[in-house]
């Protein structure tokens, strides 16, 4: 009797100590963060963290480097007075992996620690030409209350981007593919179709945002079908339609436009 009860607790140990070295591995997941992020968070912060229409840059160190994780994962976990929403419902786990990734995303930045402007190596000029003109990118962006809206606003986009991460962004633009600027196609019960940008879904509805720059909600009962592309507005060629040099320009126009004392003008637009 006696052996047996040393088995069970044993056994009983060896389950719980299990349980928790999986749910620490689970924590420190990179890939699990990065995938949380891009569902739950990369819809307002960007999918690189650097801040959207919606939501604040978490790599800026008043953000996050100056947070301990536990101010993180209370956020996370219980939303803000901004209007964050809560996610408690996705569990400790998932949290703590997220909270870890973002740490992950803002570098490990101390706490009053600047970080270096990127380099303007490119022509402004030539870039601002190209930006309004052959490269079309006002077509979709606003850049200081001139071009598009359907696409986010690109009048702070350089001001935190190395001009690695923002040619990355040009040149592959969906990868990772932000889920809110993913293009689909949606046939109605009625026999209309719907294709533009679905800016938000769940069970019962879907948002979509047509090019015009109309909102589109539809309930669910309403839909017959629904296509996902998998990619976003941005066009996957336009490497080889610029040149390199071309490209760089496009960079330096954004990283200089960043700068311009004009820019917290065109953000109280």
């Amino acid at each position: 009797m006696r052996l047996r009860l040393a088995e069970i607790l044993f056994t009983s140990a060896a389950i719980f100590l299990s349980g928790r070295a999986n749910a620490q591995a689970q924590r420190n997941n990179p890939a699990l963060g990065a995938q949380r992020f891009m569902e739950y968070c990369a819809s307002c912060h960007g999918a690189d963290g650097y801040g959207g229409d919606k939501g604040p840059s978490l790599v800026d160190p008043a953000n996050t480097a100056n947070r301990s994780d536990a101010d993180l994962f209370r956020i996370v976990r219980d939303g803000t007075r901004r209007g964050m929403p809560p996610f408690a419902q996705i569990g400790e786990a998932n949290i703590e992996a997220l909270v870890q990734f973002v740490r992950q995303l803002a570098g490990k930045v101390s706490p009053g620690e600047a970080k270096e402007e990127p380099a303007v190596t490119g022509d402004v000029d030539a870039g601002r030409a190209l930006y309004f003109g052959k490269a079309q990118c006002s077509n979709c962006h606003l850049m200081r209350g001139n071009g598009g809206f359907i696409a986010r606003n690109l009048t702070n986009y350089g001001r935190t981007r190395s001009a690695e991460t923002i040619m990355q962004a040009i040149t592959n633009p969906d990868n990772p593919l932000v889920p809110s600027s993913q293009i689909v196609t949606v046939k109605t019960m009625t026999g209309a179709t719907i294709t533009g940008v679905l800016r938000n879904e769940d069970a019962f509805s879907l948002q979509v945002q047509t090019e015009d720059g109309r909102f589109h909600l539809l309930q669910r009962s309403d839909v017959k079908d629904v296509q996902y592309t998998g990619r976003s507005l941005m066009p996957r060629d336009i490497a080889s339609k610029l040149s390199p040099k071309e490209l760089n320009d496009i960079v330096s126009f954004l990283i200089a436009e960043s700068r311009s004392p004009h820019t917290a003008d065109a953000n109280a637009q």
